[in-house]
């Protein structure tokens, strides 16, 4: 439990020192309001992203762990020039892990993964400062950006659990800013397919809402169409059906969702497991993302994808089976750029709570065998599996809270500006 230890003893640490900029939140935001905005960011950045890379890493010696064995096994295949799915296993989609593989070039070692995401993340933020400028002044942005890296789900999610998940949020906002600068469909189109061979299948959600509310629909999808049949062309004579392995994800069973906390209270009778709770899930999640969409289609762009994005994602995260609480990391930029109102006390501190819940459970829950609850007396077992139990129950519960905070209600008029 020493990693959980450490994870837990870094977000505390990260929450007392988010806890001191909010006390300030007026003298900073002043502050920074006419300062460079590239420079701070990236000052930000190798602070609190690179710095602490440094010191566990590099001055402390420790080893990466965890998921970053997966991505060393994809990665270091790919850089030699393996082929996905054929001579190694992945979860993930074509390309992700030869974009690993490139950067092992310059530093054969996993530590490098890390320090990729890293990098990945702070791109992700600059890119948002873009998306974002148009509703928030300088001072705003950058007030929110040092919030950002001073979360846990993003500073122990990044650094420590070396998660990408972040790297959904970059392709999409790059695809709507080359087509803001070319006006040009077709390019928003072949970024998007991009990002989709480059992260994960579950990409390919947010494609769903974004086509029903887009109005050059052909334009959209005739370019996507293309690359699809190319990676189709290239992936099928070298490796069969085995490209489909990424689907494979959704029959891993993980927690906390809501099938993992009602199982027990159903004494394991509801079917955990099976294949319909995918489907349920999918339902759920891409139909509640549209209903958004179409309530938010006379609004701004970067409005709509804010809630969308995390109506969509938050909700898979609790609905799906195989989802966990590293999901945070998916939807974190809009949910502190956009969402949360940082002058509401109760908003702060329910996200600086989830923040912390969902950094120490996964490894929490690995630790102890990944425990699946069959019946209620189950969760009472012992100390430790009442914790865990507790823990799945409290991220759900404010997963919830954050969807209802982002879904758009049918008589607001506030979704035209942050």
């Amino acid at each position: 439990m020493s990693i959980v230890l450490a994870k837990l003893g870094i977000s505390l640490i990260c929450i007392l020192l988010a806890g001191i900029v909010l006390f300030k939140k007026e003298t900073l935001t002043t502050w920074l309001e006419n300062k460079p905005v590239n420079a701070l960011l990236a000052i930000g950045w190798a602070l609190f992203r690179l710095a602490p890379f440094v010191l566990i890493y590099l001055l402390a010696g420790l080893e990466p762990t965890s998921d970053v064995n997966g991505f060393w096994d994809e990665g270091s295949k790919a850089s030699l020039g393996q082929v996905v799915y054929r001579d190694f296993w992945s979860p993930y989609s074509p390309l992700y892990p030869y974009f690993l593989g490139a950067f092992l070039k310059l530093w054969y070692n996993p530590k490098m993964i890390v320090l990729t995401m890293a990098i990945m993340d702070g791109v992700a933020l600059w890119l948002s400062y873009h998306f974002f400028r148009p509703f928030q002044s300088r001072g705003i942005f950058l007030f929110k950006a040092l919030l950002y890296f001073l979360l846990p789900g993003g500073l122990v999610l990044c650094i420590v659990g070396a998660q990408e998940d972040v790297w959904m949020w970059l392709f999409v906002i790059l695809a709507y800013l080359v087509r803001e600068r070319t006006l040009r469909v077709e390019w928003y189109a072949l970024i998007l397919a991009l990002g989709l061979l480059m992260t994960k299948a579950i990409f390919i959600l947010i494609l769903v809402p974004l086509f029903l509310l887009e109005k050059h629909k052909l334009r959209l999808v005739i370019p996507m169409v293309i690359v699809g049949i190319i990676s189709l062309a290239v992936l099928y004579p070298l490796v069969g059906w085995e490209f489909t392995q990424p689907l494979d994800e959704a029959k891993t069973l993980r927690a906390p969702n809501i099938p993992s906390i009602i199982n027990p209270w159903f004494f394991n009778h509801i079917g955990v497991g099976e294949k319909f709770w995918n489907w349920i899930g999918l339902v759920i999640s891409v139909g509640l993302a549209c209903l958004a969409a179409l309530r938010l289609q006379k609004a701004d762009y970067r409005v709509m994808l804010s809630r969308v994005w995390i109506v969509l994602y938050a909700t898979m995260m609790i609905v799906q089976q195989s989802a966990y609480s590293n999901y945070i990391f998916l939807f974190l930029i809009p949910l502190v750029f956009y969402v949360i109102d940082w002058k509401n006390n109760v908003q702060v501190t329910l996200l600086l709570i989830f923040n912390v819940l969902c950094v120490i459970h996964p490894s929490y829950w690995w630790r102890l065998g990944m425990p699946c609850y069959m019946t209620p007396f189950d969760t009472f077992a012992s100390l430790e599996l009442f914790v865990d139990y507790a823990m799945q129950v409290s991220i759900v519960i404010l997963t919830g809270y954050f969807i209802w905070l982002a879904f758009p209600k049918k008589d607001a008029t506030l979704y035209s500006k942050s």
